[in-house]
């Protein structure tokens, strides 16, 4: 009975999960696109062929679909890379890989980015205690990496958090301002190596250029 019924309540569990999702990506596309007051729920609803009620029982309200739309588009890009990344691979292997994830993943989600560079000031504070959550967490995530190789002698000797908001900058610079002049495997390619150019000991020692000066 007990493997019966599991096995049962898989399809509801997927079928539950693709509406989600549907809501989700229909919703991103709305707002990506035009004004938040010019989005509604039944529109919503439509676009991703979901009843107005079912719609409700994700989001009980427009702004929580908004904000919900946002903060699961962060979950997936983190999500992205702890599942892509080999924790037991070298330190240096590893931040290539989130700057990697990183302009990958926003590449291939224009939409969301869209998103991302707009402003909705009717959820201005909601918003930005979302991003800023999320900026803090990559900001956490690059440290630890730099702490990480600065305890083994693979980068110089700097103020990690400086390093790690240099390289969160660089990616950010790059997704909204390059353009389509090259292509993003291109770039995959070489903006990891010219910022562990950056870190790298004795490239970059913050504590040496001052005894210089």
């Amino acid at each position: 009975m007990l493997n019966s019924s599991l096995t049962s309540s898989r399809p509801a569990l997927a079928a539950q999960v693709s509406k989600r999702e549907r809501i989700l990506n229909a919703g991103l596309r709305l707002f990506a696109h035009e004004s938040y007051q010019a989005v509604t729920m039944d529109r919503v609803a439509q676009a991703a062929s979901v009843a107005k009620g079912t719609l409700y029982l994700y989001f009980p309200s427009k702004e929580e679909l908004y904000l919900g739309i946002l903060s699961d588009g962060l979950e997936s890009a983190d999500r992205l890379y702890r599942q892509s990344v080999d924790h037991s691979t070298d330190v240096r292997e590893r931040v290539r890989r989130a700057i990697a994830v990183s302009i990958e993943f926003y590449n291939e989600r224009p939409d969301l980015t869209r998103l991302f560079a707009s402003e909705e000031p009717r959820l201005a504070e909601a918003r930005t205690r979302i991003i800023q959550g999320w900026r803090e967490r990559g900001l956490h995530l690059y440290t630890s990496l730099i702490e990480e190789g600065q305890r083994a002698g693979v980068f110089g000797s700097f103020d990690p958090r400086l390093a790690a908001l240099m390289v969160m900058g660089a990616v950010r610079s790059v997704l909204l301002y390059y353009g389509t002049e090259r292509s993003v495997s291109e770039i995959v390619r070489e903006l990891p190596d010219l910022l562990l150019r950056a870190l790298d000991s004795g490239r970059f020692d913050s504590r040496e250029m001052l005894q210089a000066g």
